[in-house]
């Protein structure tokens, strides 16, 4: 999108007081590193379980959320079709599976063995297992970081539209911003700048919705009876239309609560009101996004010809400098930006913790001491943004089939290790390997082709529903899990 000069300086003078005002609200967090009770690991990586209801709601809004709804999603829309707005509408359950099918039980196991990360709390679960913890944590570190690479991608495009810089400095500048809100508030400052973040993206998606439907000049209906006459086969489903709709439906919905950055908040809650109001806010809050970002993909679509977009993945940030003047555009697309950082520093956090807390202490040093892991914590943070920053140097031309590799991984290594273990006794932790690995395997031979049994679904489902029925039959023939397991997670004392 061509910008003249004063535009130009506008926006990035909107953006840059923006992002300060954050910055400093970073900042003023860092207090909470060091009040309250619990060590500095467990307030880094649990906020000391204090987390309100705004706040928790908007850590599994903003978790689910992030590059993929405002970016991904409309970028592939754009190309491929209307089916996918039906997919990504899956997406307005993610509070409910996530904080309503394990909110209560994951709070109050979590509280009762002080288990900071969600790998450590499953750990507890499969009887402290060092090799469960290995595989999770490995397989987190590799998927997880390739979300977190197309998420940042997200940020370091905007900064392009935004400034006509190179890529590659928006993606070192929002590398850094992200390093120095996680170092200075944890998990906290991160969740209470996605509240901020929350309220700036509900306001800015409800005004550019009313502002893209204006500049058509034309009524919603008729921008999309224009469509339909001009490119009846975008609104077409394409091959294997039904099994595509359900994969996502059960990968953009029904799983959310296999992703890491998004089920923590489980762990951070303050009581049960507060989870069961966040349910309901949270809900509403991705309504709004879904249906605004969805419902713009018809003005994008009628706005842009084919081949005008330097990504398609530009086509809402595009949309907003078109039709807004240029401080509003700077307040949606920094709010956006903002978004972004917050979802990234979710997952940085989930990440180091994965390393430090998950890897570091769990498997191999179990007695390390709390200066040396607050050092490693730091260490892990910037490490993990660096490799991040160098894998997203070269994006993907759509950020949705990153994320969709992404998260399809996630799903066939917690799938049956979360609903198993949360719902059903009898798992052990040698189901838990076996659906592991099995998972994996299946997943990456099915989606390479070299297993041909998809039959039209995404290859995580297949690999997810087969690695459950293995992990249930191999916890059927072997041993138990020790009583004191059970009687934590199951008893009601």
């Amino acid at each position: 999108m061509d910008l003249n000069s004063k535009q130009r300086i506008i926006i990035i003078l909107v953006f840059a007081f923006y992002t300060a005002a954050l910055l400093i609200y970073s900042l003023v967090t860092r207090k909470s590193l060091k009040e309250g009770k619990g060590d500095y690991l467990s307030k880094f990586y649990t906020g000391g379980r204090t987390g309100g209801i705004i706040i928790t709601a908007m850590m599994v809004s903003a978790g689910v959320a992030g590059a993929g709804v405002f970016m991904g999603v409309p970028g592939f829309t754009y190309t491929y079709g209307a089916t996918w707005m039906v997919c990504c509408f899956f997406s307005i359950g993610s509070n409910l599976m996530v904080l309503g099918l394990l909110g209560k039980r994951v709070g109050i196991v979590a509280r009762r063995t002080n288990s900071k990360t969600f790998i450590d709390l499953f750990m507890n679960r499969y009887n402290g297992n060092k090799i469960v913890g290995i595989l999770c944590g490995v397989s987190t570190l590799f998927f997880l970081g390739g979300f977190a690479v197309s998420t940042i991608t997200g940020g370091g495009r905007i900064f392009q539209i935004l400034t006509g810089q190179d890529y590659r400095i928006g993606l070192a500048i929002f590398t850094a911003l992200v390093i120095l809100a996680a170092l200075t508030g944890g998990i906290k400052g991160v969740a209470s700048a996605m509240v901020i973040q929350g309220i700036v993206m509900t306001i800015s998606v409800l005004v550019l919705f009313i502002m893209g439907v204006n500049s058509t000049g034309q009524t919603y209906t008729a921008v999309i009876q224009t469509l339909m006459d001009t490119d009846p086969k975008w609104f077409l489903p394409g091959t294997n239309a039904l099994q595509t709709t359900i994969s996502y439906a059960i990968l953009w919905g029904v799983t959310t609560f296999t992703l890491p950055h998004v089920t923590m908040t489980a762990l951070t809650y303050k009581d049960t009101k507060t989870l069961h109001r966040a349910i309901k806010i949270g809900t509403v809050v991705v309504a709004i996004w879904l249906l605004g970002l969805n419902g713009l993909c018809f003005i994008t679509k009628y706005t842009f010809a084919k081949g005008t977009l330097a990504t398609a993945d530009l086509a809402i940030p595009s949309l907003a400098v078109k039709v807004m003047p240029a401080w509003a555009a700077g307040l949606v697309l920094a709010g956006v930006c903002g978004a972004v950082q917050s979802s990234m520093g979710g997952m940085i956090v989930s990440l180091a913790g994965t390393i430090v807390s998950d890897l570091y202490k769990n498997i191999f040093y179990k007695d390390a001491k709390p200066e040396t892991l607050k050092r490693l914590n730091t260490l892990a943070v910037i490490v993990v943004s660096f490799v991040i920053f160098l894998l997203a140097s070269n994006p993907p031309q759509l950020l949705a089939q990153l994320i969709t590799y992404a998260t399809g991984g996630l799903t066939v290594v917690f799938f049956h290790t979360v609903l198993l273990g949360l719902f059903w006794k009898r798992a052990n932790e040698y189901g838990a390997i076996a659906g592991i690995i099995s998972g994996i395997s299946l997943y990456l031979l099915i989606d390479r082709g070299i297993l041909d049994m998809s039959l039209g679904f995404n290859a995580c489902i297949i690999a997810a529903l087969l690695s459950t029925l293995i992990a249930v039959l191999v916890s059927f023939i072997t041993p138990k899990t020790p009583y004191g397991v059970i009687k934590t997670w199951f008893g009601t004392a």
